[in-house]
């Protein structure tokens, strides 16, 4: 519990914020390319509301798509493996590639 403190500090996160910000937040923080799946069990730890959703994946989709739509998370997709991670848009170069340096991280 205290070292959850430490490493995700409640104060900085901002309840208030909307779903796309939190979404950039969780992926800002762990500092590496997240899947859904790593996004919602990150959100889990400070949004109750999520406990209460039948479906966290479909709650959050929306709020993914708009992030990638509003090009604040971007998609990358590893072959061989099932769905994307998502990752900052400074994270790559400008031909789309992924920086080695957070390639290393997915690992």
């Amino acid at each position: 519990m205290v070292l959850d403190l430490l490493e995700y500090p409640k104060e900085k996160y901002d309840e208030s914020r909307t779903w796309v910000s939190k979404l950039v937040f969780i992926v800002t923080q762990a500092n590496k390319l997240l899947r859904s799946t790593e996004i919602i069990e990150l959100l889990l730890r400070r949004e109750p509301v999520l406990h209460e959703k039948e479906s966290k994946e479909k709650f959050i989709s929306p709020s993914l798509n708009a992030a990638m739509k509003f090009r604040r998370l971007i998609p990358y997709k590893l072959h061989g493996v099932r769905g994307n991670f998502y990752c900052l848009p400074h994270w790559g170069n400008k031909e789309g590639e992924l920086l080695q340096e957070m390639m290393r991280k997915i690992y």
